[in-house]
């Protein structure tokens, strides 16, 4: 097995003792006698994680195995001049940058994620590559259920306002909803049923205080805990089981 690791500072290893022996994939590596590629990289949108994944098993035929950990929806990277720019908009590198603030929401972000990893899942389906993909900094308890709700609870009946949706603040017109909400339960659904964790909130859902470092990071313990559990998932998955 050869695997591609991808995603951000979680992945990377940002606060553990060493990024190269203490991060998740150096620790599953060593674990399970693994052979690890580690593209993890702080600050790291889910656009750059996809685009590298898809970029090194393109240009790599031994990777067979792509752990991909979604990182938080409001950054994003546009190319500037022919070289690939990082966006972080609540934290600019630049004033250029700040303008990616004012169309940044909740809303739009969870959309773009389930279009964003419906092209993924199903690229590396047609590359057969083994894919693992699930939530680490995206933070989708914390952020995201209740546009998540809207999604899932539709009915079909155009009753926007059941959904508890605040169509004047945010300025969604009703038009085009009916066709989007099904649209998005549609792609959400496909996703699910190819991937069920791929919006599953690891942190939120297994990790205790004691898996943290002082600045909300992972610390050794917790991503010895994320070597554990993907590693069981790849190995459910290589079984059949």
């Amino acid at each position: 097995m050869n695997i591609l690791t991808v995603g951000d500072s979680w992945t990377e290893g940002i606060g553990s003792s060493n990024l190269q022996t203490k991060s998740w994939p150096a620790q599953m590596a060593k674990k399970y006698n693994l052979n690890v590629t580690n593209y993890g990289k702080r600050g790291s949108s889910i656009k750059r994680a996809m685009r590298i994944a898809v970029e090194e098993v393109s240009r790599n035929p031994e990777i067979d195995t792509v752990i991909i950990g979604l990182s938080p929806a409001v950054r994003t990277e546009v190319l500037n001049k022919g070289k690939w720019h990082q966006i972080w908009p609540t934290e600019p590198s630049n004033n250029g940058d700040r303008v990616w603030a004012d169309y940044m929401h909740p809303w739009g972000e969870i959309q773009s994620v389930i279009l964003d990893c419906f092209y993924f899942i199903h690229a590396m389906k047609g590359l057969n590559i083994n894919l693992h993909i699930f939530s680490l900094s995206l933070f989708v308890e914390e952020i995201y259920q209740k546009q998540l709700s809207w999604i899932n609870d539709y009915t079909n009946d155009n009753n926007f306002n059941k959904l508890g949706m605040p169509l004047q603040e945010l300025n969604i017109g009703v038009k085009d909803l009916d066709r989007k909400l099904k649209v998005l339960k549609a792609m959400h659904n496909k996703n699910l049923a190819l991937h069920p964790d791929y919006l599953l909130d690891i942190p939120f859902r297994f990790f205790s205080k004691d898996f943290y470092a002082h600045h909300g990071h992972p610390n050794d313990q917790g991503y010895g805990f994320l070597a554990d559990y993907i590693f069981d998932k790849l190995n459910l998955t290589h079984t059949g089981q």
